[in-house]
């Protein structure tokens, strides 16, 4: 074969093979930016908000714990047994459960918008957190008619008992959110 043949030849080789590097390197490009997208779409419509929501529960569940820690704890204390005295303790002691049944309302409503927020992106789940988002979809259901609708006053004790307690905030589901919200902000960070 001549020389020129040959510088031809590996001038065409290398070009074809540099054209195939070159494909390659934009199909895996191309592939990281739908990938990117995509967990930008999941964090800005579904895990960005639903992280919020349950960051706030958790810490809205705190407070009401506290504020009822407290009131034990102050309210069992010795007071005067004069009857205006026992009026306002009384009174007092009211006020301070309702603040904390507040912060269990305020929870419940942020649940509520947490299951429209879960059936409005229900495409964006991931599909190991499908379990978890239908049983604390359930709960708030449950909440809604069983407590909200006053139902559960109706039903036997035993068949409560036997159907299980309703969960405010499971720590399980709480803390999936967090970890999942993390992790994507995570991976955001490596694509940019």
């Amino acid at each position: 074969m001549s020389e020129t043949l040959t510088t031809i030849i590996t001038f065409l080789g290398g070009g074809v093979i540099g054209a195939g590097i070159h494909y390659v390197g934009t199909a895996q490009s191309a592939r990281e930016s739908r990938h990117s997208s995509y967990v930008h779409e999941q964090l800005d419509r579904l895990y960005g908000p639903l992280y919020f929501l349950t960051n706030q529960n958790e810490k809205l569940l705190e407070l009401s714990r506290k504020v009822l820690k407290t009131h034990s704890e102050y309210f069992d204390g010795s007071f005067s047994s004069d009857s205006q005295t026992q009026k306002v303790v009384q009174k007092e002691s009211l006020e301070t459960i309702e603040l904390s049944n507040v912060y269990a309302d305020q929870i419940v409503e942020n649940n509520e918008n947490i299951v429209t927020l879960l059936r409005a992106n229900h495409s964006l789940v991931d599909t190991d957190d499908v379990e978890l988002f239908t049983d604390f979809t359930i709960d708030a259901i449950r909440m809604n008619k069983e407590v909200k609708e006053e139902r559960l006053k109706n039903i036997p004790l035993a068949v409560y008992k036997e159907i299980g307690d309703i969960s405010y905030s499971k720590p399980a589901f709480l803390a999936q959110v967090k970890v999942k919200f993390i992790a994507k902000q995570d991976l955001l960070k490596k694509y940019h």
